[in-house]
């Protein structure tokens, strides 16, 4: 019977094939269409479609091929996909100036077929991607998993599990007691209890399993090295929970330390130089190009507007609390009366304080734009967690454990959490639970084309309103 990895792992193997391909079916246009016409095609083809198809074939191999993956998102698809096109160039270009005489394509004609790649392949990998998860969600290249122990982070493996696009076929989980009152969520998910912990190994032997997740490690330790010794001998592969006394991991990464191996809280891809470089370049560029073109016309509106409808400054500066948890003077443009509450109260739905321009600025995230003087100067970055008042950080840093977290990062001007509902007045704590949660899962799921997702999801919010832009 073939097992579930090695049916991930030809579809794998199909996925790399259909994508090679497609990049040789764009590659063959480019020659049949005669896109780059100054290049001696006729002559040196043979050397032009050899050093193609290697350097493609190495480009997939330094950037790996996600859309299999069960958690693979579209905008990693992207992140990946752009990066092979700009391995490819390098590498192309790379191997015709070295290792042959035909005439090296220039700049423009390498960039045209980088992004023809790109926008090709992209649209063939998103919708194998889309196929992929749907043959999944009908239970189609699945894998049949099974729990040990009860509590949160097994019902949050539950959840993962039950739900049909992760392509998993939870069978059933093994607990001490089928009373204990912390399985009760997990059994209204309809998943079947199989027995005591002593009854692993019986069940592991006379059925197919492809893994297991210890969430409750049994008490006997002979008992645990039985389990695990089957468990080699089937082909099972095992997984161990972290304990939430530890503290809930959302993204956890194993480091190699030494000799041995440690686990971090939480994966942070903007500890890595190169990406924090990556980010800063775009923040820099992208804030010099506003500042230097559409702000000062928005800012002559802003003037004379304000000053026609209400009295006092036009900017408005208020100390936040930033990256690393450091305050920094937040700019805005004034959308609020003069008023001694500013620094302590945030604003609510029909706030008298909040003026009748005041209130379009904030609809259309225009009070927002001087902050591209606060990215430019590096206390914020376009894209981030939003900086909250340092009233709240004090307040909900002794409420929510995981508050400061959100501080790993620089603030942005928007923000994950403030695309995906969680813009506006937090009434609760449970309101600013989730707006964290959301914060926690940009800093861990972090990438350039996430970034840019977000920019075009802030646009197209400010072009159509935001309900809770108040």
């Amino acid at each position: 019977m073939i097992s579930a990895f090695d049916r991930t792992f030809k579809l794998g193997v199909l996925l790399s094939m259909i994508d090679w391909l497609t990049f040789n079916i764009v590659f063959l246009l480019s020659y049949y269409l005669e896109w780059f016409p100054r290049l001696d095609w006729s002559t040196h083809f043979t050397a032009y479609f050899v050093a193609a198809n290697v350097a493609y074939i190495i480009a997939l191999q330094i950037v790996s091929l996600t859309l299999h993956h069960r958690w693979s998102i579209p905008a990693k698809v992207l992140s990946n996909t752009s990066r092979t096109s700009l391995m490819f160039i390098v590498l192309y270009t790379s191997f015709i100036g070295v290792f042959t005489d035909a005439e090296v394509p220039g700049i423009l004609s390498s960039l045209f077929l980088g992004t023809a790649i790109f926008l090709v392949t992209s649209a063939e990998r998103l919708f194998l991607r889309a196929r992929i998860r749907y043959k999944r969600s009908v239970s189609q290249n699945s894998v049949k998993a099974v729990i040990v122990g009860t509590g949160v982070m097994a019902q949050k493996i539950t959840n993962i599990m039950t739900n049909s696009w992760n392509g998993y076929n939870l069978i059933g989980y093994f607990a001490e007691s089928k009373n204990d009152p912390l399985i009760y969520s997990i059994s209204q998910e309809n998943v079947i209890y199989l027995g005591k912990m002593s009854d692993i190994i019986d069940y592991l032997e006379k059925n197919n399993v492809d893994e297991l997740y210890i969430s409750t490690v049994p008490s006997d330790k002979e008992e645990l090295k039985a389990i695990m010794k089957l468990c080699y001998k089937n082909m099972i592969r095992v997984y161990y929970v972290p304990s939430p006394a530890y503290g809930e991991f959302s993204k956890a990464k194993v480091k190699e330390f030494g000799d041995i191996y440690v686990i971090s809280q939480y994966d942070e891809p903007l500890r890595d130089v190169r990406n924090r470089i990556k980010k800063r370049i775009f923040d820099v560029i992208v804030s010099l190009m506003f500042l230097c073109t559409l702000f000062p016309i928005i800012l002559i509106v802003v003037y004379i507007v304000s000053k026609i409808t209400m009295p006092g400054p036009l900017f408005f500066k208020q100390k936040r609390t930033g990256y690393d948890g450091r305050d920094f003077w937040c700019y805005k443009f004034r959308s609020m009366k003069v008023n001694k509450d500013s620094d302590t109260l945030q604003a609510i739905k029909n706030d008298p304080r909040i003026t009748k321009w005041g209130a379009l600025m904030r609809h259309t995230n225009i009070d927002e734009l001087p902050q591209f003087i606060n990215v430019l100067k590096g206390d914020m970055s376009i894209v981030g967690p939003r900086p909250h008042m340092l009233a709240h950080t004090d307040y909900y840093s002794e409420l929510i454990s995981d508050y400061m977290v959100r501080h790993y990062v620089k603030p942005g001007i928007t923000g994950w959490a403030q695309t995906h509902g969680e813009r506006g007045e937090t009434k609760t704590v449970e309101d600013m639970r989730r707006r964290v949660e959301k914060d926690i899962w940009y800093i861990e799921h972090w990438n350039f084309w996430l970034d840019i997702q977000i920019i075009m999801k802030t646009v197209s919010d400010a072009i159509h309103g935001d309900d809770k832009a108040y």
